[in-house]
């Protein structure tokens, strides 16, 4: 059992410290990753949450032993960012793709709303993408040698506050992404006359939002923070 949560404390970080809230609070219905910064007391107030009861199941979460570790280096939790989350979805993308377009085909007469789904998927999957790629190739290389401890040009300085600013931004448009193909599925909720590839595509939405959400918090919560606390320290 957990000590006393403060209220006060900002979601994210209170994440980070303790793994097993995560699950909680999206149970909620409470972000934690693109809103991190919010305290949890007003986090409880936009999702209309009771605090006290919050309170009260945090304090009971037991702590996760498969939890995020803590990295030793900004460049071990790249390597893990890259490998638990990047190949995911590299893999993941294209054949839950085929998927929805599947589903759609079949069932977008009795569910229309599978239409917007398709539409919705593939504006994210496509961002998803571009966004993997390009912290692989133009962020995660300067955050390395500022972890290695060598000196950074001014513009290489700009060029990383500028890239953690934009790819904040691709974060909170993704998050939008989901939050819609959740509102059109009903919370991912398996219809009457859904058959297993219905289903199963609700299955994978689902996952990939709950995957979405650990990766976003590693990247705004821990490696961009750290980044621009180490960019300030080495002013």
């Amino acid at each position: 059992m957990t000590d006393t949560v403060d209220p006060e404390r900002s979601v994210g970080p209170l994440v980070r410290e303790h793994p097993a809230y995560a699950t909680v609070l999206e149970s909620v219905g409470i972000d934690y990753c693109c809103g991190g910064e919010t305290s949890l007391a007003a986090a409880c107030t936009e999702a209309g949450v009771d605090l006290d009861g919050l309170l009260e199941r945090l304090a009971a979460t037991e702590p996760d032993a498969d939890g995020d570790p803590e990295w030793e280096t900004q460049t071990k939790l790249i390597e893990d960012i890259v490998s638990t989350h990047h190949q995911y979805l590299r893999e993941e993308l294209p054949s839950l793709e085929g998927l929805v377009r599947k589903v759609a085909r079949v069932h977008g007469e009795n569910h229309p709303e599978l239409r917007e789904v398709q539409s919705e998927y593939l504006e994210l999957a496509e961002g998803m993408k571009r966004h993997i790629d390009e912290e692989e190739t133009e962020l995660f290389p300067i955050v390395e040698r500022l972890d290695r401890g060598e000196s950074l040009t001014d513009a290489e300085r700009e060029q990383l506050e500028a890239e953690i600013e934009s790819l904040e931004t691709d974060h909170e448009e993704t998050a939008d992404h989901l939050d819609r193909l959740a509102a059109l599925t009903d919370d991912f909720a398996v219809p009457q006359d859904a058959c297993a590839s219905y289903e199963v595509m609700l299955e994978r939405l689902e996952a990939l939002q709950t995957d979405t959400h650990r990766h976003v918090h590693k990247e705004n919560n821990v490696l961009f923070t750290d980044a621009e606390q180490q960019l300030q320290a080495t002013f």
